[in-house]
């Protein structure tokens, strides 16, 4: 058995030394075996996403030339393949009802909550002061995975919200936290009882029941003999446990540990508590690399930015490399922004995939005005991991609203100004304004069977022309050709086959289509499990998604073609990206010191290293000093030439900015000047070349 800690910063070499000593396995143990495939098999490699779990499999593969394969997943991927693998050990254990069970998403997580604790919410049984309804229900069911991922269980919740939060004994306070306790295991029996499983609920059957079991510890030991975790630093408490039994039973384990990650924290990570693990394991400390700001200048950035009061950094010159565009306005900045980048990439400076712009965090408007803007001016970008409401979709709508034309009973779900749109999305020879005539004239509003009458009840139907209205009869005939007893998720292919896939769709619009039926058959299938009819189901599959908690991403999966990033914070550092420049937007907002990702409600307290006192202003500052310096050097260690700090004076709401980054103006280049050298240094390659 051997343990080994790999520790180091961003693009240290961390995952390439992981990679090396599975080859050194490779040679030495496994290729040894009777059976060396079946061998590699049992190594676990951990990732902490889908997305980095592919890329690390991948590499492993490439350096054994695709001969030994391994068992590669997620922490919450590897939970939910053992509670499914193993659910009948659970129905044994808890005394379930035997089922298959099925996998929540977390809208639906979100309604069927919100349905249960219904009346708990009417009465104030369940309430918070100043969170509404919806919030509070987010934040039990993430009360419930933060406990989960700590190993802690549901009747500890209470007391730990007592104890960390109240330090007043208030009765009131007191009662309302033990209700959240009720309310959560009223929650935890529904879906036992109904075999869903939901984040929490996988995480818990797994640490809390499956874990423990000698039974299934005899099988996960025999199961997997070698390990490979990868940024541990983002993982729960409850995986190192996991980990700990097969080191137990004499398993051999690489963990790789970034002191400047822990980017999850706040969101189920517990680093510190994963830190604790190095004791027993050879430590390999690997030095920072080279090409990157964070080398050069990192120090002077944390000292002024964290520590701006008592830093020592009084140069008479800037800092080489970073450099700052200041407006007025945010709207201002947007094109500052935007015109810097496009006459970089015009002269020839950097390519636009060497560029990445971040922000704490992208509302529609920054995010529309930026990729608007660089369009416009030839430069592609890639806005990473976005995600849009399906709602947002007009070919969605248009089939949320035939759906009630079909179906009996949905008449309030639909209207003239729907219909309206659904006319002109599902033909396009039928125009915004003939379309609005035709649903005003030839709509007939029903709450049990509203239908489009003939074009011919309009009696000026001259007026729409012989192609709207031959357009509008072939659509109303095909409607009046369809039954109630057609099911629904069988209405919904037809119709798109009928309307959209003879178009030619964009990519992002077969995204929003793909992504409405896998959430139609999932709504059914969860439907058909409560026992809900078909007509109550498809009112709340339609009421789901015009909420717009059921979104997609419209945009191509990510390539190696020449656009620049646009990314959050969180976006970016968990995609472990690199880039030439960064441009970090909003540099004066107070969002930074959030890192772009707002924590868990009571997160904090659910890390082991909590001290047990109540959480005080002081922690939480301290809290975000140190996610401040945390984030700012991994971001300069995925940079190797220059950043750019992009700030207004004024926020949306007109208020002035006051963010922690303000100081680093102070030691930065103006955009300006930086202009001056580039283009004298542009001018004297052409020269040169020439």
């Amino acid at each position: 058995m051997s343990l080994i800690w790999i520790q180091g910063s961003g693009r240290s070499g961390k995952s390439q030394r992981a990679c090396e000593q599975f080859c050194t396995w490779v040679e030495t143990e496994i290729s040894q075996q009777s059976d060396p495939q079946a061998g590699s098999q049992t190594v676990l490699v951990l990732s902490v996403d889908a997305e980095q779990r592919r890329l690390f499999s991948d590499r492993l593969s490439h350096a054994t030339h695709g001969q030994y394969p391994v068992t590669a997943t997620t922490p919450i991927g590897f939970f939910r393949d053992q509670v499914l693998l193993f659910f009948p050990l659970l129905v044994r254990t808890l005394r379930l009802k035997a089922q298959f069970p099925i996998l929540l998403r977390v809208e639906n997580e979100q309604e069927l909550a919100m349905n249960l604790w219904a009346e708990d919410l009417e009465e104030g049984r369940l309430r918070m002061e100043g969170v509404s309804r919806d919030r509070l229900v987010r934040r039990l069911l993430d009360l419930y995975l933060l406990a989960a991922n700590s190993g802690k269980a549901i009747d500890e919740i209470p007391a730990i919200l007592q104890q960390g939060l109240e330090s007043d004994g208030n009765q009131s306070t007191k009662n309302t936290y033990a209700y959240f306790g009720t309310a959560l295991t009223a929650w935890q029996q529904f879906c036992w009882q109904h075999g869903l499983l939901t984040y929490g609920v996988i995480t818990e059957l797994f640490g809390r029941y499956l874990l423990p079991n000698p039974q299934y510890q005899a099988k996960l030991c025999q199961r997997f003999r070698y390990i490979i975790a990868d940024d541990v630093d983002e993982y729960p408490a409850i995986v190192r446990q996991a980990c700990e039994v097969l080191i137990a039973a004499g398993a051999s384990a690489v963990f790789t540990f970034n002191p400047q990650g822990g980017i999850r924290q706040g969101l189920g990570a517990d680093p510190d508590y994963w830190s604790d693990l190095a004791a027993q394991c050879d430590i390999v400390n690997l030095s920072p690399t080279q090409d990157s700001l964070g080398d050069r200048i990192g120090a002077v950035v944390l000292d002024s930015s964290v520590n701006p009061i008592g830093s020592t950094y009084f140069a008479h010159e800037p800092l080489q490399g970073l450099v700052s565009i200041e407006t007025i306005s945010r709207a201002k900045l947007f094109r500052s922004v935007a015109d810097a980048i496009a006459a970089a990439i015009t002269t020839g400076q950097i390519q636009a995939k060497e560029i990445a712009i971040i922000a704490p965090g992208l509302d529609n408007i920054a995010s529309y005005a930026i990729v608007e803007i660089l369009t416009k001016k030839g430069i592609d970008i890639l806005p990473l991991n976005d995600q849009h409401p399906l709602s947002g979709s007009a070919l969605v709508r248009s089939l949320l609203t035939l759906m009630p034309l079909i179906y009996p009973k949905l008449g309030h779900q639909i209207d003239r100004d729907r219909v309206a749109e659904m006319l002109v999305s599902l033909d396009p020879r039928i125009d915004p304004v003939r379309a609005g005539i035709l649903a005003d004239r030839c709509f007939q509003p029903h709450p049990d069977r509203p239908q489009l009458l003939p074009s011919d009840t309009y009696s000026e139907w001259h007026r729409l022309g012989y192609e709207v209205s031959h357009a509008y009869e072939q659509l109303r005939q095909w409607i009046e050709q369809q039954t109630a007893s057609l099911a629904p998720l069988l209405f919904l292919d037809r119709a798109i086959q009928k309307f959209f896939v003879p178009r030619n769709l964009s990519y992002d619009r077969i995204a929003n289509l793909q992504a409405l039926i896998e959430t139609a058959q999932h709504y059914w299938e969860i439907g058909y499990r409560l026992g809900w009819q078909d007509g109550q189901i498809i009112e709340q599959f339609i009421k789901l998604i015009r909420q717009g908690t059921v979104t997609a991403n419209p945009y191509a999966p990510r390539t190696q073609s020449d656009s620049v990033t646009l990314a959050t914070i969180y976006q970016y550092r968990m995609a472990r990206l690199q880039h030439r420049w960064q441009f970090w937007l909003d540099a004066s907002s107070p969002l930074w010191k959030q890192g772009g990702a707002a924590d868990l409600f009571a997160a904090p307290l659910f890390l082991h290293g909590w001290h047990g006192e109540p959480w005080s202003i002081q922690d939480e500052n301290d809290a975000d000093r140190w996610r401040l310096e945390r984030l700012l050097r991994d971001l300069l260690d995925r940079a190797t030439e220059r950043v750019y700090l992009c700030y207004s004076e004024l926020s949306t709401n007109g208020q002035l900015q006051t963010g922690p980054l303000l100081s680093l103006a102070d030691i930065s280049t103006t955009l300006a000047d930086t202009n001056i050298i580039d283009y004298e240094v542009g001018s004297a390659l052409r020269s040169h070349q020439n």
